[in-house]
């Protein structure tokens, strides 16, 4: 059974993965995120990758960012966790955009990152590149 504490534990760590490829890009002006690529527009592919490491990390535990219970929070708490004010503009951007095809991109190349963490201790560095490439 998956239980708060578990998500809460889980999301925590997600977010201080994805944390890293963060840190790695270089640092924007103040008034915007590191997903921005200038203020009020959201880089599709990195917020497409986030959503996709979550969703490949929640099936590597038997659980599907479909279940209400299960991967709203965890997307929420995640993207509170990286962008603390704008956490939730971020996360209805994300649901409104899920059939974007560059958000699609983002979300295969960020669940085939996780996936390739979670089995053979892969680096992830997706978020990081589309950051620099934006």
């Amino acid at each position: 059974m998956f239980t708060a504490p578990d998500r809460f534990e889980f999301a925590d760590r997600l977010a201080l993965l994805l944390s890293v490829q963060l840190i790695m890009s270089p640092a924007p002006a103040s008034e915007i995120t590191r997903i921005e690529v200038e203020k009020g527009s959201i880089n599709r592919k990195a917020i497409g990758y986030i959503y996709g490491f979550i969703d490949s990390g929640l099936k590597c535990q038997d659980q599907d960012i479909a279940d209400y219970d299960v991967g709203l929070p965890i997307l929420r708490r995640v993207l509170r966790k990286l962008f603390p004010r704008h956490g939730q503009a971020y996360l209805d951007f994300l649901l409104s955009h899920l059939d974007d095809d560059l958000v699609a991109l983002g979300m295969k190349v960020g669940s085939g990152e996780y996936k390739e963490f979670f089995y053979s201790g892969g680096t992830p560095f997706g978020l990081a590149q589309f950051i620099l490439d934006a």
